[in-house]
């Protein structure tokens, strides 16, 4: 059994330490800073806990949608970032070509593209997704 944290309780620790003992120690003109890295860890450790879900399930989905009009994958099926950037060239190629231009494939595009935005956002931005928030 080990006894060392994962590098998400890792990251969450750092985090906890820089916003509640770090931060109000600093001076004004290093808030902002200080406010930043938080920030990052934030994101970074978001990305640790559902980046690889949301590659995953994004690159099933191209799958699903190169399957639908006939194309093949640019890359093996093994679920990582290089296959999803494969994948994502050659979804990227047959929009250019047109073949999600029919009224019965471009939904399930649109519906992809909406998908893959609101999973990588929940990553990077998730504030943006709430909509409790009055427009500003």
């Amino acid at each position: 059994m080990k006894d060392i944290s994962n590098a998400a309780d890792l990251i969450a620790t750092a985090r906890d330490a820089l916003l509640n003992d770090l931060l109000p120690r600093l001076q004004k003109e290093q808030r902002y800073t200080g406010l930043m890295i938080a920030n990052a860890m934030a994101i970074a450790l978001r990305e640790q806990r559902s980046g690889a879900e949301a590659m995953r399930d994004e690159a099933r989905r191209i799958r699903t949608l190169l399957a639908s009009t006939g194309s093949g994958a640019e890359a093996p099926d093994d679920d990582d970032k290089d296959e999803l950037r494969g994948l994502r060239r050659g979804l990227c190629k047959a929009i250019r070509a047109g073949q999600f231009d029919d009224d019965s494939r471009s939904p399930a595009l649109v519906a992809n593209l909406v998908r893959t935005a609101a999973d990588w956002l929940a990553v990077s931005n998730p504030k943006a997704l709430r909509t409790d928030q009055a427009p500003g």
